[in-house]
């Protein structure tokens, strides 16, 4: 096996042979705007901001297991005390409690060792995601113990404190630009084999829910109230149909631009701006029309299939 220093060796010569690569194929488009020497040290430096970002997140995550793991230990102990000492004796569903305690905190413990520098599991080729999916377990396993001891109508401080170390690293995970970790996935967007567009929204750790959009006016809209600007498709992550069937389907989001003054999205000259009210377009017919709206600041580029699935409307003058 090869010693940490060797491994993060490897690792970073092989990054630099793809970015090689990569300089090969972009040298002609450069040439006349940048130095090819420029080139190398930009990409050097993105190159050492990849790796060693990479494994400050890894050991993030690793003090937040560890954390983790003295908390849940601590939880099965105190549980155990807890019901010993309530009346002598424990009942059915206060062994249930017990046992989902000791699975937690045995989670916690293989987690960590999965997590550590020297384990295979991490460095093998598909990192993130198998370490991601060992953090999903993670999680239903402290879920299982959460519902039972609802059902006990115990509420320990621990067991918040589980929570909020999980919710810490699902945001760690979210770092890691994966698009099989569904972490990353937060916000963005995604499509099915039916051409579908999806929004996925994370709803506690290691959950994610998956909302479509009725149509690309919608789409559209939801971005511009995202403050994404103009290309929702910049937001938009291929991501495999088996990782998209991990997540539940939520409630679909149905907007539309009433109200709103929009523009076809095009280098057209003399595109004209519509406003549109009662489900009709509007053409907009001077500035100091345009002006009363608002101005440009509150005109929106969406495609032309979006204006022209509107009526005419009569012109504001």
């Amino acid at each position: 096996m090869f010693s940490q220093e060797t491994e993060d060796r490897l690792t970073f010569q092989h990054l630099l042979v793809i970015f090689q690569l990569e300089i090969r194929n972009t040298e002609d488009k450069l040439k006349n705007k940048v130095s090819k020497f420029s080139v190398v040290c930009i990409l050097l430096i993105v190159l050492c901001m990849f790796v060693f970002g990479e494994r400050k997140r890894r050991e993030d995550i690793y003090r937040l297991g560890l954390e983790l793991e003295k908390q849940a230990s601590y939880l099965a102990q105190n549980s155990y005390e807890h019901f010993k000492g309530w009346s002598g004796t424990i009942s059915d569903q206060e062994q249930s409690v017990l046992f989902k305690s000791e699975a937690f905190a045995a989670s916690c413990r293989l987690f960590l060792r999965l997590t550590e520098e020297r384990s295979n599991y991490f460095r093998n080729g598909f990192l993130r995601t198998n370490l991601y999916n060992a953090f999903i377990y993670l999680v239903n396993s402290y879920r299982e113990l959460e519902k039972e001891m609802k059902r006990t109508e115990i509420q320990p401080y621990a067991l918040s404190d589980c929570r909020r170390i999980l919710d810490r690293m699902d945001y760690e995970f979210s770092k890691w630009p994966s698009p099989d970790n569904l972490a990353y996935l937060h916000q963005k967007y995604v499509k099915a084999r039916d051409a579908t567009v999806y929004m996925i929204e994370r709803e506690g750790p290691g959950v994610y829910i998956r909302h479509a959009f009725r149509n690309l006016e919608s789409i559209y809209r939801y971005n511009y109230d995202q403050k994404r600007g103009k290309n929702p498709w910049d937001y938009l992550v291929e991501i495999s149909y088996d990782t998209l069937d991990k997540m539940e389907e939520g409630t679909m989001i149905d907007l539309n631009f009433e109200g709103y003054m929009i523009i076809e999205q095009s280098d057209r000259a003399n595109r004209p701006v519509y406003l549109i009210q009662n489900g009709k377009k509007r053409g907009v017919t001077s500035p100091q029309v345009l002006n009363r709206y608002g101005g440009w600041g509150n005109v929106y580029e969406v495609p032309a299939e979006v204006i022209d699935k509107y009526s005419e409307g009569e012109p504001i003058k």
